[in-house]
C-alpha cells in the first residue's frame, strides 16, 4: 500500500511540476544570476523530465510520510489519527525550512564561494545537468535533515527517550554533522559546511527539548509491586 500511493503521489505531483516547469526552472537558476546550457539534443527535455520529477518527491513526501507513520501505527501506544496528521504537519513544515534554508542561505553561499575562483580570462560554462545535481543535492538534502525532529518524536512515541542521555551524544552529533555536511557540500570551506551543519545541531538540540517537554508531559510509569 505504502508503494502504491508513493508511486500515485509522485506521479500526480511530477505531472502538476510538468507544467509548472518554466517557472521551475527560473526559480530554481535565480540563484546562480546566469544562464545555463545543455549539450545533447535531449539536454532540454531531460532537465524538464528532472525538475518535474523533484517537484513531484517534494509534493508527495507528505502523503509517504503520512503512509509510513500510519504503517508503524501498531508499534505507537495510543496512537490515533490525531496524532499522525500531528506528525505529518510537522513533517510537511519541517520539509518546507529545510528546502528554505538551503535555497535562500546554504546555496546562495556556495554559488558565491564557487564562483569567486573565476578571472577576467575565466569564465564558466555550467550545463544543465551539473547544475540540476548541485541544486538538487541541496534542497533534498536539507528536506531529509530538517526531517531529524520528526523521526526523533516518532522514536520517543514508541519509546521513551531520556533527554540527558541524548545530550550525551550532542559530541558524536557535532562530529556526524560536519561530516554529513562535507559529503553533501561540495564546497571544501569550513564556511558553508558550518552552514550546513550548524542547522542539524540546532535541530538536534530542539528535538532534546521537544521530547523533554512532551516526556514531562506523561505520566510516569508506577513501578510494578511484586506481592509474596
Amino acid at each position: 500500500m505504502l508503494f502504491f500511493w508513493s508511486v500515485v503521489s509522485i506521479s500526480i505531483g511530477s505531472s502538476i511540476g510538468y507544467y509548472f516547469s518554466g517557472s521551475i526552472l527560473a526559480f530554481l537558476v535565480r540563484p546562480l544570476h546566469q544562464k545555463i546550457y545543455y549539450t545533447s539534443p535531449t539536454g532540454g527535455f531531460e532537465l524538464v523530465f528532472q525538475v518535474s520529477f523533484l517537484f513531484g518527491v517534494i509534493t508527495a513526501a507528505p502523503i509517504i510520510v503520512y503512509h509510513i507513520l500510519r504503517f508503524l501505527e501498531p508499534a505507537m501506544p495510543k496512537s490515533s489519527e490525531k496524532k499522525i496528521v500531528g506528525f505529518l504537519i510537522a513533517s510537511w513544515f519541517c520539509m518546507l525550512a529545510g528546502v528554505s534554508v538551503a535555497y535562500y542561505v546554504s546555496l546562495p553561499a556556495a554559488l558565491n564561494f564557487l564562483q569567486s575562483f573565476g578571472t577576467g580570462t575565466i569564465t564558466s560554462l555550467i550545463s544543465t545537468n551539473d547544475y540540476f545535481s548541485f541544486v538538487s543535492r541541496y534542497l533534498l538534502g536539507f528536506a531529509a535533515l530538517f526531517q531529524l525532529p520528526i523521526i526523533m518524536l516518532a522514536i520517543n512515541a514508541i519509546t521513551r527517550l531520556r533527554p540527558r542521555m541524548l545530550l550525551s551524544y550532542l559530541r558524536v552529533v557535532i562530529l556526524v554533522s560536519f561530516i554529513l555536511a562535507a559529503i553533501i557540500t561540495p564546497t571544501p570551506d569550513m564556511v558553508n559546511q558550518t552552514i550546513m551543519a550548524l542547522p542539524i545541531i540546532l535541530l538536534y538540540l530542539l528535538s532534546i527539548i521537544v521530547i523533554w517537554a512532551v516526556n514531562s508531559s506523561k505520566p510516569q510509569e508506577a513501578p510494578a509491586i511484586v506481592s509474596e
